[in-house]
């Protein structure tokens, strides 16, 4: 009798976090807007809010202007932080001038809730060296 408690106890929590480990993740559609030059790449890192060390990461070539549409898939369930920037230059990475402040077009996002299924997102890109230039005039 012990040995069959014993086996049904190891068997309901291999279900049990089996369970929870398959369902953890979900697909993200990411609209993204105000691409002004049709060059570069756009980088995507998306991590969850409360372990950030393993984000997931997606690039895709910008061909033309206006707006892409990129699908990301593994995302993690819960709340997640999103950062995007266009390079520009192909360096991959952000690129900022001496007061850093960023001279790529980029957006950034915190604690965006990602359900099980249809998960969409619109974001638009800024150009914030631009738009502290244009308010300073």
């Amino acid at each position: 009798m012990k040995n069959l408690l014993i086996s049904t106890f190891v068997l309901l929590a291999t279900f049990l976090s089996t369970k929870s480990v398959c369902g953890q993740t979900a697909e993200l559609t990411i609209e993204v807007k105000g691409i002004k030059e049709a060059k570069g790449t756009i980088l995507i890192a998306v991590s969850d809010s409360k372990k950030a060390e393993t984000p997931i990461y997606d690039m895709k070539n910008i061909t033309q202007k206006g707006t892409i549409v990129c699908l990301l898939k593994n995302i993690p369930i819960g709340n997640v932080d999103l950062s995007l920037f266009q390079d520009l230059n192909g360096n991959y990475k952000l690129d900022m001038d001496e007061q850093n402040i960023p001279i790529e077009p980029c957006f950034k996002k915190e604690n965006i809730k990602i359900n099980d299924t249809d998960n969409k997102l619109t974001v638009k890109l800024i150009n914030v060296k631009e738009m502290m230039e244009s308010k300073a005039e």
